[in-house]
């Protein structure tokens, strides 16, 4: 098993990481509602989505109704995800303020590196997704590990070089 550093991952960001992590995130009302509090939205039925596939979920029936809730889905599933990005910068961010900034250097390559692992898992796994709904969520995970590895592998660049990405 080869270990993966950030020297090595920035020389062999695939392609489709960076085409996932540069795509824009949805601006829906349900995104925005999602993304700036826990508890605006229900969003008990995102707790099936929080690791890969295979989901356990059974296969909904192809309906105008199923897509539908599958676009309201990914906006408040991106929403969270946001949510909960915008609180770790604000904890990074009191860190670098009080003098952390080492730290949270060696943080931000941990997760990277761990992230790349799991985006990489989760990419081989997504030809068990048989369900569109399931594809579409699996699609959404790789899209936010993309996101993840990409902000935090700048992010610590920037801190390494002195500025401040806060």
């Amino acid at each position: 098993c080869t270990q993966i550093t950030l020297d090595t991952l920035h020389n062999h960001f695939p392609p489709k990481l960076t085409t996932l992590a540069t795509l824009p995130l949805p601006t829906s009302h349900l995104f925005h509602e999602a993304s700036s509090s826990e508890d605006a939205l229900d969003e008990s039925e995102l707790q099936y989505w929080k690791s890969g596939p295979p989901f356990s979920q059974p296969e909904p029936v192809d309906t105008a109704q199923e897509a539908q809730f599958m676009v309201n889905l990914t906006h408040v599933f991106f929403g969270q995800k946001m949510h909960l990005e915008n609180q770790a910068r604000a904890h990074w961010e009191l860190r670098y303020m009080a003098g952390a900034g080492r730290e949270v250097i060696m943080e931000l390559h941990t997760i990277t590196a761990q992230a790349f692992t799991e985006w990489m898992q989760l990419k081989d796994c997504m030809i068990e997704c048989t369900a569109r709904r399931h594809k579409e969520m699996a699609e959404c995970l790789l899209q936010w590990h993309a996101r993840v590895i990409y902000m935090y592998y700048h992010e610590a660049g920037m801190l390494e070089w002195g500025e401040n990405p806060y």
